[in-house]
């Protein structure tokens, strides 16, 4: 497998997982609740600095590609990514 092929493979479950911590605040928390809002901050703030990592080792073009690519699956599936 291609070092940037395993970057993106990572990347996706990382996403994943951040998902699936959102879904707990969700069911846990009132959207209004400090504890939600400060949660989701910190969740959008670990997937930025990730994406962040992932342009120091892959070209920005090919990031953004694969984000896009990332995003429309998630559209077809009508699972958008709340980040």
């Amino acid at each position: 497998m291609e070092k940037n092929e395993k970057i993106f493979e990572q990347y996706e479950n990382i996403r994943q997982a951040l998902s699936g911590l959102g879904e707990i605040l969700k069911i846990n928390f009132n959207e209004k609740d400090f504890y939600y809002q400060a949660g989701m901050d910190n969740l959008k703030a670990l997937h930025e600095n990730v994406v962040e990592m992932m342009r120091h080792v892959s070209s920005p073009r090919e990031v953004r590609i694969k984000l896009r690519e990332m995003e429309c699956d998630d559209l077809e599936a009508n699972e958008p990514f709340p980040f």
